[in-house]
């Protein structure tokens, strides 16, 4: 895997961080996906225990998992390792700092590649369009 090339990331400006997440979670639903859970990262900030709050790099940071029951039982049933992968995510953030608000993915593509499983790569394409879409759709 190259990060640059696997990892994809789209940036957003002018607009409000729960905003902006709040839009994702109603388009990834939009395209018929559950959302798994929502990790709240950015909790860290409320702790009081917290050693080196210097060493924190982000304002927001929140990691959203999603699957499609269909599409992940169809990926898995190609190669039952493929769930190291499941459910997809994006994640959202905003580094300390700056305006600019940060959506990235790992390519189902480029995970699909390590299996050589046209079934599932088949499924990969799908799900990565999704999500291409998904960013498509909050970008106005």
């Amino acid at each position: 895997m190259n990060i640059s090339e696997d990892i994809v990331t789209k940036v957003f400006s002018e607009i409000d961080f729960e905003e902006i997440l709040d839009y994702l979670i109603q388009e990834i639903k939009a395209k018929n996906y559950l959302i798994t859970r929502v990790s709240n990262i950015d909790n860290i900030h409320d702790r009081d225990v917290l050693k080196s709050p210097s060493s924190i790099k982000f304002k927001y940071y929140k990691i959203v998992e999603f699957c499609n029951l269909e599409s992940c039982s169809r990926l898995i049933s190609s190669d039952l390792l493929a769930g190291v992968f499941m459910p997809v995510k994006f994640i959202v953030y905003q580094p300390l700092g700056k305006k600019q608000i940060f959506i990235s993915f790992l390519s189902p593509i480029s995970f699909a590649r390590l299996f050589n499983s046209k079934e599932m790569m088949s499924i990969a394409k799908i799900i990565e369009n999704d999500m291409y879409d998904v960013l498509e759709e909050i970008d106005f």
